[in-house]
């Protein structure tokens, strides 16, 4: 048998190295296996959150003319109406039943 065939024993410092690497290995591998969970937790939430959507659309009837309307912005459950005319406001409104959530007053002429 030649030297190559044989498993020679480390020196005790060489030893040590090797047993760390070995750990930092698990931690590592623990860490990219937690990581990997959460992600596809992340995911599944997200999938079983659109099945909460409403399947039908929502007619809601605005107290304001299309004329009138400058802006519009839909948010997370909501719509944002920039209205113009007399009164230049920003309402925004919940999505489900058109109700008013806030009302911002805007001061001076709305740029066309």
């Amino acid at each position: 048998m030649s030297d190559k065939d044989t498993t020679e024993e480390l020196d005790p410092a060489m030893e040590n190295v090797r047993r760390k690497l070995v750990k930092l290995m698990f931690v590592s591998s623990g860490v990219l296996a937690l990581g990997l969970a959460a992600v596809t937790a992340a995911v599944i939430y997200r999938i079983s959150k659109l099945d909460d959507l409403p399947s039908d659309p929502v007619n809601v009837a605005l107290p304001a003319s299309l004329d009138e309307v400058r802006g519009v912005d839909l948010g997370e459950g909501t719509i944002a109406l920039t209205v113009g005319g007399d009164a230049p406001r920003i309402e925004v409104r919940r999505l489900s039943d058109g109700a008013v959530v806030a009302t911002f007053a805007l001061s001076g002429e709305a740029a066309d």
